[in-house]
């Protein structure tokens, strides 16, 4: 199939990834991550491949069986004011939707944008609806940005629009249930009592 193999040249190309890469998740009831402050649950058939730095987190999950991906960014430093966000969304998300826009442009179509709403973890989240065809099949890249806990959470649902609805459930049980705690810091360890006193 030519389409799905240019959704998935595409797909490669945003999240620097690909379905052979994943890790899969270890048996059936391993449907939480948790790591760093980071959690949501995620259904079991589903994998990831984590590509976390200092800067960020961030998680790309999809099935062998399905085109559909789901990607889970999340910005290490605290978002602590107006003006901090204003700035983490324009060097951040206005650039990776700019970027998404012109993957979409670079593979032949003609990608129309509009702007989107839903929920991240009980947060109203904006978002934008990237909407494409690419050799006659439809689909789209929704991206939706919130504050959680002042860490910038930035989620997109990608793929053709079958693979999309089909996946739906899954993209509703990640962004609800995901949550961001701080890191509790590690307790230092008690002095040694074998060093005699002066």
């Amino acid at each position: 199939m030519k389409s799905s193999h240019n959704f998935f040249q595409l797909l490669a190309f945003l999240f620097v990834c690909s379905l052979t890469a994943f890790a899969q998740t270890p048996g059936n009831d391993a449907k939480q991550f948790r790591k760093d402050g980071l959690s949501f649950n995620y259904p079991t058939g589903w994998a990831f491949n984590d590509t976390s730095n200092a800067d960020a987190q961030q998680l790309t999950l999809g099935r062998p069986d399905s085109e559909a991906q789901i990607t889970v960014f999340v910005f290490r430093t605290p978002v602590t004011s107006p003006e901090k966000m204003a700035e983490a969304k324009r060097i951040l998300v206005d650039t990776y939707v700019a970027s998404t826009a012109k993957s979409f442009e670079q593979m032949g179509a003609h990608p129309e944008s509009s702007p989107a709403t839903t929920e991240i973890a009980a947060v109203k989240s904006d978002g934008v609806k990237i909407r494409a065809i690419l050799d006659g099949v439809a689909g789209a890249a929704e991206i939706y940005w919130a504050l959680v806990e002042q860490r910038l959470v930035v989620l997109t649902f990608f793929g053709p629009d079958k693979a999309l609805t089909k996946a739906m459930p899954s993209w509703d049980t990640i962004r609800t249930s995901l949550a961001v705690e701080e890191p509790k810091p590690q307790p230092k360890p008690s002095p040694k009592a074998n060093s005699k006193p002066h």
